[in-house]
């Protein structure tokens, strides 16, 4: 296995102490490795194939197939799709009050997004 790390490394026009960097583990531990002294462990295994999605399990592991996977398999989703928006009622009508029991009614919902964008609702625009 080291000969075949070394190839990833000079297919990847990488040096050792950057890739050790870039896996998360000791710049010595993978001079150890390459060297011939340690042989890599699950967890050197299991980090690399997590940085490098493209590179062949297989080929990295018994040297059988290409170093690199042909086609990229579909990675799986984290969270299901949302179904789509329904229409939903008016949730800003002139009666919505947030604090019924102080008086105080709805004047503004603002709604933040991940990229960093916004919407701004008022009760007044209620074509919702």
């Amino acid at each position: 296995m080291r000969t075949r790390l070394q190839q990833f490394l000079t297919a990847e026009n990488i040096s050792p102490s950057r890739f050790a960097d870039q896996i998360g583990i000791q710049r010595s531990g993978l001079s150890h490795i390459l060297a011939g002294r340690n042989k890599p462990g699950f967890d050197f295994i299991e980090k690399m194939l997590l940085t490098y999605p493209s590179l062949n399990a297989e080929w990295l592991i018994t040297g059988k197939g290409k170093m690199y996977r042909e086609t990229r398999e579909k990675e799986p989703e984290l969270l299901p799709e949302e179904p789509p928006i329904q229409e939903t009622k008016n949730l800003f009508a002139d009666t919505y009050n947030i604090l019924p029991e102080a008086g105080h009614k709805l004047i503004k919902v603002l709604l933040f997004y991940d990229d960093n964008t916004f919407t701004e609702h008022n009760p007044a625009d209620a074509s919702l």
